[in-house]
């Protein structure tokens, strides 16, 4: 999950991608042929024009390098490092009460393997398109040319739905701190937060909120900090008893809450984008991978080892309220949230923004446009073309934030809610459309290249699929469970 900044920087690098690029294909696209023809997709790029070829033609790594607005290596790696740590990692030191040490932490291993091996096999997917003629720059394009309109929808909807989740999840974060702090009502705190969140929503421009990302990376990197700090010193004070091995019934929430914590498969494409060094990313990825895992290892154990039993579903609960040190830290950590929560919800509503366009042809009123003037309002009327209904999307922006207090305000339980995302929309998100659109892209190129799946990799791929399919169905189970 990225960090706010981060998420900016990559959703910034991702436009510009588009922008360049006249035949990019976006997720609703009706131009880009699926792989479900193959025959007809490799014809209609032989016989596209000169021109055409030359747009579509990838950059040169040279080429590629002498782009000033790449990233280094270094602030890649840094980077990446960054956008993995978050929220989720409050809800681990539960996911190991409830899983074991030794279960919880091959869970933990297991997940962030299957999710960096299915990032990496999007990745592939871009550089096999691209072999193509397509040149792709996002997860919605591959998921629209691998499976048609379906795979495109599925992607966008997915990532609507998890990017919306963990605002949900800040929202549940901050009302339940200062329930225990205020001892105010939860649903008083949401209803506090959302007009001031409303208002961030109707800003309309990402360098708008660069200074709020950047304060919110800020204080959530302070406070996960202090908190690792104060569980070391709770460890001396822990009386409770520790479980190396839990129930294995156990497993799929723990899953779940690390799934959460990994879910990356969304920003995977910007960062590689990004890079001046292309070659080197998939390295720089491991390598990040294998550090994230060992500080969301680190924070899980010692967040359990200080609290053992008594272990809550956010750790900043278990951290006494009248220490002042402990008290500035979730002020830290929910004001970091709270600033997280707009810029998360910015790719949310560029998903959206289709739905509050009005069409060439249609009439409609925007300022500037010729057209015949309406007195009353000092705007034009006419013909607007293909233009966004500024009226409808201040509403639909209100609506998106407003629905996300709603549900946050309804649900109790951060660590159950985040597991619940986790098994469903990221399961689906990182590991079973990944593996599902590599299939469908290497077999369907398979004829023309000559260069078959290997049957030991196909076999992986159908594992992954079925792991994620059974992760997902666990988590639907799970919720359903928990409501009788």
């Amino acid at each position: 999950m990225a960090s706010p900044l981060r998420q900016l920087e990559l959703f910034a690098v991702d436009l510009d991608d588009t922008s360049d690029d006249d035949d990019a294909f976006s997720s609703s696209s009706s131009r880009a042929p699926t792989v479900g023809s193959s025959r007809a997709s490799v014809a209609s790029v032989d016989n596209v024009k000169n021109r055409e070829k030359k747009r579509r033609t990838p950059l040169s790594p040279r080429e590629q390098e002498s782009q000033p607005h790449l990233t280094s290596d270094a602030r890649t790696f840094a980077n990446t490092i960054i956008a993995f740590l978050g929220s989720g990692m409050l809800g681990l030191p539960f996911a190991f009460r409830q899983c074991g040490i030794l279960l919880g932490l091959a869970t933990l291993v297991f997940v962030a393997a299957v999710s960096t091996y299915a990032m990496l096999l999007v990745v592939q997917c871009k550089y096999k398109l691209r072999e193509q003629g397509r040149r792709v720059t996002t997860y919605g394009e591959i998921g629209h040319i691998a499976a048609g309109r379906v795979g495109g929808l599925l992607v966008d909807c997915s990532l609507v739905v998890s990017q919306s989740s963990f605002c949900i999840a800040y929202l549940i974060f901050i009302a339940s701190n200062a329930h225990k702090f205020l001892e105010v009502p939860r649903e008083l705190v949401v209803a506090v937060c959302a007009p001031p969140l409303v208002a961030f929503s109707l800003l309309k421009h990402m360098r708008e909120l660069a200074f709020v990302a950047l304060l919110a990376d800020v204080m959530v990197l302070l406070g996960l900090a202090v908190v690792l700090w104060k569980d070391l010193a709770y460890m001396e004070l822990n009386q409770s008893r520790v479980e190396a091995l839990g129930a294995l019934s156990s497993v799929p929430f723990f899953f779940g809450v690390a799934t959460y914590c990994f879910e990356g498969v969304g920003m995977v494409l910007p960062l590689e984008n990004s890079m001046q060094h292309k070659r080197n990313f998939t390295p720089i990825l491991v390598s990040t991978v294998v550090i994230v895992t060992a500080i969301y290892a680190t924070f899980g154990i010692c967040g359990y080892l200080a609290f053992g039993d008594a272990t809550q579903d956010v750790i900043t609960l278990n951290i006494d309220g009248s220490d002042g040190l402990a008290t500035i830290v979730k002020l830290f950590l929910c004001a970091g949230l709270f600033f997280t929560h707009p810029v998360m919800l910015f790719p949310v509503f560029e998903v959206l923004k289709p739905l509050v366009r009005v069409k060439s042809g249609q009439r409609g009123r925007r300022e500037g446009r010729e057209g015949s003037l309406d007195r009353s309002s000092g705007t034009v009327e006419g013909p607007v073309g293909d233009q966004v209904d500024e009226t409808k999307s201040a509403l639909l922006r209100a609506t998106v934030v407003l629905i996300t207090a709603l549900i946050a305000a309804g649900v109790p339980n951060f660590g159950r809610f985040i597991a619940f995302i986790g098994s469903t929309c990221c399961a689906l998100l990182g590991f079973v459309l990944p593996a599902l659109f590599y299939l469908r892209i290497y077999e369907a190129d398979a004829p023309l290249s000559g260069q078959r799946v290997p049957w030991l990799k196909k076999a992986l791929l159908y594992v992954i699929m079925l792991i994620g399919a059974l992760v997902f169905g666990a988590g639907v189970y799970d919720a359903i469970a928990s409501m009788f």
